[in-house]
C-alpha cells in the first residue's frame, strides 16, 4: 500500500504541532519550583523589564541557601545576581556597579506571570 501525499503532509503537520507543544511545556517546566531556575528567571525578568539587553543570560549556582548568578549585557557589562532558595527570598540584580533591583523574588515572579 502506498501512502497518499496529503496524508503525509497532514501527519507531518500534526507531529509538528505536538512537538511544538512539548517544547513549550518544557520551557515552562523550570518555573514551577526549582530555586535556581526561579532566581535565574526572576533576574532575566528584571533585566528585560529595565530594557537591558542580555548577551549571556545569568548562569546560577547554589551554595547552601545562597544563589549567585553571573552573566553579561550586550554592552559587555557584568550582570551579578544574589538571592536565596528560601520562600521569602530577596533578589538583588546589579549591572556593573549599578543596582538595578533589590526586593522580593516572589514579587518579580508574580508580576511576570500576569497576563
Amino acid at each position: 500500500m502506498r501512502a497518499h501525499p496529503v496524508g503525509l503532509v497532514a501527519g507531518a503537520s500534526v507531529a509538528a504541532v505536538l512537538l511544538s507543544g512539548c517544547s513549550q511545556l518544557a520551557a515552562l517546566a523550570p518555573v514551577g519550583g526549582d530555586g535556581l531556575a526561579e532566581v535565574r528567571y526572576g533576574a532575566i525578568d528584571v533585566l528585560l523589564g529595565e530594557g537591558i539587553e542580555i548577551l549571556e543570560a545569568p548562569v546560577c549556582a547554589a551554595s547552601g541557601e545562597t544563589v549567585t548568578c553571573d552573566g553579561t549585557t550586550s554592552a559587555a557589562e557584568t550582570i551579578t545576581v544574589v538571592s536565596s532558595t528560601r520562600p521569602d527570598a530577596l533578589l538583588e540584580v546589579r549591572v556593573g556597579t549599578r543596582l538595578v533591583y533589590s526586593g522580593s523574588l516572589q514579587t518579580v515572579l508574580d508580576e511576570a506571570a500576569r497576563p
